[in-house]
């Protein structure tokens, strides 16, 4: 099913090759370094649902960037937060696993899906149950060999990696087939050092950029 809000979100996160995973951020850190990742251009913004202020968070997001960044949610374990995440604005959906049912709502709701997989049968699962992007999860290990090797397989969607991603380490999994890779403290560190967050997540950025978009 067309949606805007799903191809506004494929689009920046295959153009910038990087989602920020803002995992319990209390709120007066999150607005500052959410401004810094946008302007130093990683636009997906992933707010998990394991912090209680999540869909306040989605909805002041999305209020203050508009079509200038991508705000979703993560750790998103059941229909209801998807239902909640999609009225505040949520243009994308990533869950842990593969819970097929809030993966197919949240897939109707017309949000960019991203449950996340390791095994040839949880991808299979997740692209019967209206998998976008399959989330690479965690990444490492088993590292950037073992997604090399699924990959051909399943080019019916493409893959995000995810958990133990490192600057050091993206440029492995860009090169075993992720279009982007998820990416938290080591993306920008420590919330509340915004001066060591914006050399953190620059470096990253170049090394994105070196691979261009997808």
């Amino acid at each position: 099913m067309p949606s805007e809000r799903r191809d506004h979100a494929l689009t920046c996160l295959r153009e910038d090759r990087i989602m920020a995973v803002l995992r319990q951020v209390p709120f007066e850190q999150l607005l500052p370094l959410a401004d810094l990742l946008v302007e130093c251009g990683v636009r997906s913004l992933e707010i998990t649902h394991d912090y209680p202020a999540a869909t306040h968070d989605v909805a002041v997001l999305v209020e203050r960037f508009g079509s200038e960044a991508s705000v979703g949610v993560g750790t998103t374990w059941s229909v209801g937060q998807a239902e909640s995440a999609a009225a505040a604005g949520a243009e994308f959906c990533v869950l842990p696993g593969v819970d097929a049912d809030t993966a197919r709502r949240s897939a109707e709701l017309g949000m960019l899906t991203l449950p996340g997989v390791q095994t040839p049968a949880e991808i299979q699962l997740a692209i019967r149950s209206g998998a976008d992007v399959l989330k690479f999860f965690p990444a490492d290990p088993p590292g950037a060999s073992w997604l090399a090797q699924v990959v051909p397989a399943y080019g019916q969607r493409p893959f995000m990696a995810t958990g133990g991603v490192t600057a050091e380490s993206m440029g492995d999994f860009f090169e075993a087939g992720a279009i982007a890779v998820g990416m938290g403290a080591t993306l920008f560190g420590s919330p509340d050092d915004l001066a060591g967050a914006r050399g953190m997540i620059e470096r990253a950025v170049a090394i994105a950029r070196k691979y261009g978009a997808t």
